[in-house]
């Protein structure tokens, strides 16, 4: 089935490819992630949740062959190392992440395994963390909105 893309959304693709953001659709028309978002609190786009390997949200250089420096998704995120971006070759965000922000409306639970098990680091609606406490910090592997 094929589906159309609204003016909204190709204007909304159009200024992050302009920007440097990649992003990658998931299952819904309003779900997506961003690679590489860039350093500061600021560059997490509203209603997002924002990762950086570095504390302070710095975007660290790719690490560990190929993970990303930073990252931003509108959805829950069950494995960190699974995603990619279409153009192949990255490994993901798992176990790196040393800096958050929740630009949402939502509590953000990180865990330390995939599929949203192990340690829970709990942070409220609007919420930045230049540092992770250090029992979760580079092992956060997924999170998700609860």
């Amino acid at each position: 089935m094929k589906r159309s893309i609204g003016k909204t959304a190709r204007l909304g693709l159009a200024a992050a490819a302009a920007t440097g953001l990649v992003l990658t659709a998931a299952t819904s028309a309003s779900a997506a992630s961003a690679f590489s978002i860039g350093h500061g609190a600021g560059s997490c786009p509203n209603a997002y949740v924002c990762l950086w390997t570095e504390g302070n949200f710095i975007q660290g250089k790719f690490v560990n062959d190929a993970k990303f420096g930073s990252f931003a998704s509108n959805q829950n995120v069950g494995d960190m190392g699974k995603l990619k971006r279409e153009s192949g070759g990255d490994k993901g965000m798992q176990d790196v992440a040393s800096s958050v922000v929740n630009n949402t409306g939502s509590s953000i639970c990180f865990y330390e395994h995939n599929g949203y098990g192990g340690l829970e680091f709990r942070i409220g609606p609007w919420e930045q963390w230049p540092s992770v406490p250090s029992w979760i910090n580079d092992k956060i592997s997924s999170f998700k909105y609860c």
